[in-house]
Formats: structure tokens, sequence, C-alpha cells
């Protein structure tokens, strides 16, 4: 049943959570991870602390989508700036396979959540997606989001030198 789930920021105490949904993340689909499943798998519990404390950050958010019996069903992130910028960038983008689709309405309440942390941080909001990530393309465009122009070559966390490299694309949206 559609928002049949709710929406909460995380926590330290979370950590556990936090690697247990990463791991799976890892396992159906590394590249929206970034990491591959062995790198996943050797992050210390002080890694995973860190990432369920971005939901109590001033200049971080980690938000999850919880359903009714527990299970966590998705979880997006942010962080102002990078290495590109000083916008909002939203990061860690995950919904498990039985909560995705627009009927199910896990990413838009999600998104919906960053985007609103982000409106107090700046005018837009960045992005980085694997360009055959048509699904997910398909998903942000809905959603506002267009290409900047920017793209970079990337490989996985854990991967070696010698692994082909992924093309991801820059979306941008305005917030304000």
């Amino acid at each position: 049943m559609p928002g049949d789930f709710t929406i909460r920021t995380t926590t330290e105490r979370d950590w556990e959570q936090v690697r247990a949904l990463r791991i799976e993340n890892a396992t159906d689909d590394p590249i929206s991870y970034g990491a591959t499943l062995e790198y996943t798998l050797a992050m210390t519990e002080d890694d995973w602390r860190l990432r369920a404390r971005r939901g109590e950050g001033t200049e971080t958010t980690s938000v999850v989508a919880v359903d009714r019996t527990g299970r966590w069903i998705g979880m997006m992130s942010g962080q102002v700036g990078d290495a590109y910028g000083n916008d909002p960038v939203l990061t860690g983008v995950y919904v498990t396979p039985s909560s995705r689709g627009r009927a199910n309405g896990v990413a838009d309440a999600l998104l919906d959540h960053v985007v609103g942390w982000a409106a107090g941080h700046g005018e837009r909001l960045r992005l980085e997606v694997y360009e055959q990530a048509v699904p997910a393309g398909r998903f942000y465009e809905r959603r506002g989001f267009r290409a900047s122009g920017r793209s970079r070559d990337f490989r996985l966390l854990g991967q070696g030198r010698d692994a082909p490299s992924l093309r991801l694309v820059e979306l941008v949206r305005t917030v304000t």
C-alpha cells in the first residue's frame, strides 16, 4: 500500500540498520552505493556510526523509510558541498527492490525530505547518476533535475585501477 511507511532522520544509534541496508544496497546494486560488496563488508563500526550520525548533522542529512513492520526500505543522504561546488548534494540513494516504483512512493517521499533540507542550505540540489541507470534518470527528470553538462569517470571504492570506469552524469534542480 503506498505511503505505508514513515520517513525519519537517522541517528548514531541506527548504525547497525544503516550497515544492513547498505550491505543490501552493495549486494543489489554496487554502482548506486559506490562501493564493492567486499569494501562495504570491511567497513568498521566507526565507519557505520559516522554514516548513521549524518542524520544529526547541520551540514548533512540522512533519511530512512521504515515500513510498518520496522524494516528499512529506503535511504537517501545529503551533504553541503563537495569537490565540485558548495551546493547541497544528494548522495546514498537506495530503495529496496520490493519498494521501488512510483506507486510505492518511497523514493518520492525520501527525496521530498532531502529537497526540504537542501532548501535551507542553498538554491540548488545536485547529484551524480550512473549514465546507464535509466530508471533512476527518469525518476530524477520527473522530479525536476536536468543535466548540468558535467560528467566524470568513476571507479567503485574497492576496485583496482585496472577495473573499467563508470560514467557519472551530474544532474541539478532548484530547491528555492
